[in-house]
């Protein structure tokens, strides 16, 4: 009886062993976060990122300051697609991105003041998250 057990259980230690044995490690594949090369569709592209720029009528802006900020909207629209559309390699790009994106920023809070700067700000990274997903930016944008 127990050289039955004995070998029973060296039996299922071997079993467990080719079963450990066979399964080989894979590794997860790093997640694709898109190149900072302009989009196929350029201008719709250009057009959704000015669509996800747009204040809108809910936070209050004067006339004056939408126009302002609407005039500064294309302009940062056309500097970002200069960037992508240029020659380097993404790191490049994604500095420069961000130097643009400080200074919107930095313009906005200007022109808007901090309370409704912050709640402009927050709509428009709500509004940039399908782009993130449709144009494969999610490194890109504030």
């Amino acid at each position: 009886m127990t050289r039955k057990m004995f070998f029973m259980v060296c039996l299922l230690i071997g079993i467990a062993t080719v079963n450990v044995n066979g399964q080989s490690l894979k590794m997860p594949k790093v997640a694709d976060a898109g190149s900072l090369a302009l989009p196929a569709d350029k201008a719709g592209f250009e057009k959704d990122f000015l669509a996800a720029l747009d204040p809108g009528t809910d936070l209050g802006i004067s006339e004056v300051n939408l126009a302002k900020l609407t005039k500064n909207n294309k302009s940062f629209v056309k500097d970002v697609m200069g960037i992508m559309g240029g020659k380097g390699n993404d790191q490049d790009k994604l500095s420069k991105i961000g130097l643009k994106n400080a200074d919107l920023t930095k313009f906005v809070t200007g022109l808007l003041g901090d309370s409704t700067a912050g709640k402009y700000l927050e709509k428009v990274q709500n509004q940039l998250g399908p782009l993130r997903t449709k144009y494969k930016l999610a490194k890109m944008f504030m």
